[in-house]
């Protein structure tokens, strides 16, 4: 289990070169939600994939480093309707392009997805067909 989460963590620190990027939900003022379907791996009633986040305006790390994307990793309950973050890593340049500004290694707590939400969107793509 080790030896994915760190080559998924490599993956995601390639940024946009490793990934063929497919338009999740609808973008907004604040970004625009992507995942590479290409990354969907399924293990028993879990899901993972990874997705990016692309930022109309610059943000910042709470560091003060300045981001225009953030890729994530994570793990889904498809049955359960669940997500919880695995890994996230924040680029310095738009579709995870640049220098990687931070790194988060921590997998996060399970959480609900919530009807017609993004994570709503990003499920009902890493969970079709199950």
């Amino acid at each position: 289990m080790r030896r994915r989460l760190a080559a998924c963590l490599l993956a995601l620190a390639g940024g946009e070169a490793m990934a063929d990027w497919t338009a999740v939900g609808t973008a907004n003022e604040i970004y625009a939600a992507y995942a590479d379907t290409a990354s969907i791996h399924s293990s028993g009633a879990r899901t993972t994939m990874v997705g990016l986040y692309d930022f109309r305006r610059q943000d910042f790390t709470p560091e003060g480093r300045a981001l225009f994307s953030t890729v994530v990793l994570r793990e889904y309950d498809c049955a359960g309707r669940r997500v919880r973050l695995l890994h996230a890593v924040d680029f310095s340049e738009h579709m995870g392009a640049g220098e990687p500004v931070s790194t988060s290694v921590r997998p996060g707590r399970w959480e609900d997805v919530i009807e017609a939400g993004i994570d709503d969107a990003y499920l009902r793509v890493a969970c079709a067909g199950k």
